[in-house]
């Protein structure tokens, strides 16, 4: 197959908020990558968070310009100014985190910034008919055009985010962790989606970190390793033990290596919840020290839950009793005083201010603490960020570096040290390892097992199932808002049971 990509010896150097050089020397996040793409091939782009995979493909992508190197489009020099500049030469990028206005419908997301006039109004008419043709041109013709995005799932909103990519006639489109929200049902249909691409001649450009995909979805991997280009290879070579140890430069074993001891105490009992006026009710427990995994496809119900018990959503019945005393009107206030921490699905949404720095993110749940005399002691709140930086391993240049300019994992690590730092009973994890690297996965697992070890509980929401299978104690499985299943350790923990009673 012909070249449609060539980007050769691409380098991109990092300097401080000021503009100088760190630490008085120069800096590469990309140091001479090379990648090509052929036409309707997908070509799998894998590494840890912070190998430079993003960074690459921002440059492709025309977010950011590389400082050295060259990229040809069709044999032809390629250069854009910005990402409008790249889809209108044909190359579109679906992002990890969704670019969408929640607060208008689909059709005006996929127009939005080239909207079709008439008279010069907006044509509103073309718009959703225009949409509808789109929806109904790639598969997803129960997706109601005019449905506002803060009412669609969050997988909902990744389709949208793809279909608006691809209706720009892309010719390379870009997908940065297309799956991670989405259902199985849905990760199928995607990737029927692409394999109709890859026949009409588009060439996609994947990055992934669940490494059972990759196989089924790929023509050609290459690896990135602290921002070089490591190896290139077809999938007819897939063997993931040797790919995870060229992406991490060692070898992962005993990837979920609990060793921690669940006790007799039960730290939450939740009896009748019921998360939706017409859905059954919920009874559960969690010990102390126990991982308990909540297991069902997106839209279960499995984040109301968590959200109801932490305080920030509403319920419709049910009692809680947390620590042997009844719960009344939970609230995110109440919980966090009363040890019950939660992180949410997505961190930068609802976990993190990205635009702050790593101290004052840690800080911030349990700031309080920090206070002496009704005065913020600096000198506290910095010994208690740099105590949990060191603690959970955050890779950084120090305590003041912005969370915006920190890997996916390192982030997710903050997220960790924020709710720890609050010296929770209880802690509420709603996908703890998405859109992060094996290696991160790896640490983000010893720290839940170091946690529970202290005897605290610990509800997992979880959508892949070898982590919820590998780390629970026990799990219950919802569907349609209530809980069709719960299996011990000591029972028959498969895949296969799990996902019979998902449906």
């Amino acid at each position: 197959m012909a070249k449609i990509l060539e980007m050769k010896n691409i380098t991109k150097y990092i300097f401080d908020e000021y503009g100088k050089k760190i630490n008085g020397t120069t800096v590469k996040i990309l140091n001479g990558v090379n990648f090509d793409l052929e036409e309707g091939e997908v070509h799998v782009l894998v590494g840890e968070n912070g190998a430079g995979k993003s960074t690459l493909m921002k440059i492709l992508g025309g977010n950011i310009p590389a400082d050295e190197g060259e990229m040809l489009l069709d044999g032809q020099p390629y250069f854009v100014k910005g990402p409008k500049e790249a889809r209108e030469k044909g190359v579109a990028f679906v992002h990890q985190e969704l670019n969408l206005c929640l607060n208008l419908d689909i059709a005006h997301n996929i127009f939005l910034g080239r909207e079709p006039r008439k008279n010069g109004f907006v044509d509103h008419k073309t718009i959703y008919k225009k949409s509808r043709e789109y929806l109904d041109k790639f598969g997803f013709h129960d997706i109601d055009p005019k449905t506002i995005m803060h009412n669609l799932s969050t997988a909902r909103q990744q389709v949208v985010e793809i279909v608006k990519a691809l209706s720009y006639d892309s010719r390379i489109l870009i997908m940065d962790e297309p799956t991670a929200s989405l259902t199985a049902g849905e990760i199928d249909h995607l990737f029927e989606l692409i394999q109709d691409l890859k026949s009409r001649g588009v060439s996609i450009i994947y990055i992934s970190h669940r490494m059972d995909e990759l196989q089924v979805v790929g023509d050609r991997l290459t690896i990135l390793r602290d921002g070089q280009s490591i190896e290139t290879m077809s999938m007819e070579d897939y063997n993931q033990d040797y790919i995870v140890k060229q992406m991490v430069g060692r070898t992962i074993t005993n990837l979920f290596n609990c060793t921690h001891k669940v006790q007799d105490e039960d730290i939450l009992k939740v009896e009748n919840f019921k998360i939706g006026p017409d859905t059954k009710p919920i009874s559960m427990h969690v010990k102390k020290g126990e991982i308990v995994g909540l297991g069902g496809l997106v839209g279960s119900g499995r984040s109301e839950f968590a959200r109801g018990i932490f305080g920030v959503r509403n319920y419709f019945g049910g009692t809680i009793i947390y620590k042997g005393e009844e719960y009344r009107k939970p609230s995110a206030e109440k919980s966090i005083a009363r040890g019950i921490a939660y992180l949410s699905e997505d961190r930068k949404i609802d976990g993190l201010i990205v635009a702050k720095n790593i101290k004052e993110n840690i800080t911030m749940a349990s700031i309080k603490k920090s206070f002496k005399h009704h005065i913020l002691n600096n000198r506290l709140e910095r010994k208690e960020a740099e105590t949990k930086i060191k603690e959970l391993n955050v890779i950084c240049r120090s305590m003041d570096q912005l969370v915006s300019t920190l890997s996916g994992g390192n982030q997710q690590k903050v997220l960790f040290a924020k709710w720890l730092e609050s010296k929770p009973d209880l802690l509420i994890l709603d996908e703890p390892t998405r859109g992060i690297d094996i290696n991160a996965k790896a640490e983000i697992y010893e720290i839940m097992d170091n946690i529970a070890k202290q005897g605290v509980a610990i509800i997992m929401i979880s959508s892949e199932l070898p982590e919820l299978i590998g780390m629970s104690d026990r799990i219950y499985v919802m569907r349609r808002g209530s809980i069709s299943l719960e299996i011990d350790k000591n029972e028959e923990m498969t895949q296969e049971r799990i996902l019979a009673n998902t449906l």
